[in-house]
């Protein structure tokens, strides 16, 4: 007999701690706009809220610096 599975909500802070601005942009399409690009203002934060159990993948640049989030 299968077991009934939970799904819960995962929060993800980033957080620009830096004097650039920074953007965090989704690299992959989970049936929401692939377009989805968030511009932070030093000392800004955005909250994400992630579905548990699945995996995402953000890109987050600066100038020239690219950090991927998996």
């Amino acid at each position: 007999m299968p077991s009934h599975l939970q799904t819960y909500e995962v929060l993800l802070d980033f957080t620009n701690d830096t004097h650039d601005y920074v953007t965090v942009q989704l690299l992959r399409d989970y049936g929401r706009n692939t377009s989805a690009v968030v511009l932070l203002n030093p000392a800004e934060s955005v909250t994400l809220v992630l579905d548990s159990g699945s995996i995402y993948r953000y890109a987050v640049k600066t100038h020239s610096k690219v950090a991927n989030v998996t």
